[in-house]
């Protein structure tokens, strides 16, 4: 997230930005969120599925333009994903559905087809819709997908080892707030050489064999940009709804060498 606040930054022009966070839970972000209206700015940037989900509701006044948003068309800021240019008429911006494709495609042609795990979190929508397409994309790469839920961070170990009880050789890591949980402990088995680790998370890489997630900077400064047209007098409501995925891939060369005598003496 800060990578993409600093991309905004950098299109709108420093000194032209507050930034305020926005809790997803509970009567503090609510609080938050009125005292920032209170203040009638002249326009929100918003970023995240879940800042949006608390203004688009309320909102009605001042512009408002978004970014970081998976699917903007359950959040009541967009109606119809056939029909971007109908949307609330104070809201515009760009979504981004998560590269779990790319990561598929670029883990494939990098480790050859192998079974990959996947573990999610069910109270957590937007784990289980990625464990969706996750089980829809990866057989298309020739990957057989093996799926395990834990509901808690007492459960993730015995999630991951399920995992890899299963036949899993590569755990994909997501792009979802719950798999912020248990990234340390499955990128230390990355770094230990227990499992290889494509990791789709933005802020979780070190100990993943691969990288490949948004480009959180690029998605910043194309916010801005939007940003800017609409403090310089563009309405919203003449603005369709955008989709924009810009992604990042890195190899961790070092631990790509360690596994390309796959399975490794001594090793299961």
């Amino acid at each position: 997230m800060r990578q993409a606040i600093a991309g905004v930054e950098a299109a709108l022009g420093r000194g032209k930005l507050e930034v305020v966070c926005v809790p997803e839970l509970g009567r503090q972000g609510e609080e938050e969120l009125r005292r920032v209206r209170e203040r009638r700015p002249g326009m929100l940037v918003v970023l995240g599925t879940p800042a949006l989900l608390k203004v688009a509701p309320v909102e009605k006044r001042a512009p408002v333009v978004f970014a970081l948003v998976a699917n903007p068309y359950f959040t009541g800021a967009a109606y119809d994903p056939k029909h971007p240019e109908d949307h609330q008429e104070n809201i515009t911006g760009i979504f981004s559905p998560p590269p779990v494709n790319a990561a598929l495609k670029q883990g494939t042609a990098l480790l050859g087809p192998r079974a990959w795990g996947l573990l999610y979190d069910p109270n957590d929508g937007v784990a289980v819709e990625l464990k969706d397409r996750f089980l829809k994309e990866a057989p298309k790469h020739g990957i057989t997908p093996v799926i395990a839920a834990a509901g808690d961070g007492a459960a993730d170990r015995r999630g991951l080892e399920r995992l890899r009880e299963q036949g899993a050789r590569v755990i994909y890591l997501p792009p979802a707030a719950s798999a912020g949980r248990y990234a340390p402990l499955l990128l230390e088995w990355g770094k230990q050489w227990k499992v290889m680790v494509v990791s789709g998370h933005p802020e979780w890489r070190q100990g993943a064999i691969l990288w490949v997630a948004l480009d959180y900077r690029k998605l910043g400064e194309e916010a801005g940009v939007l940003a800017r047209r609409v403090l310089n007098g563009e309405a919203p409501v003449k603005i369709p709804i955008a989709e924009q995925a810009p992604i990042e891939v890195q190899v961790d060369e070092g631990l790509l060498r360690k596994w390309s005598g796959y399975p490794p003496a001594g090793r299961k």
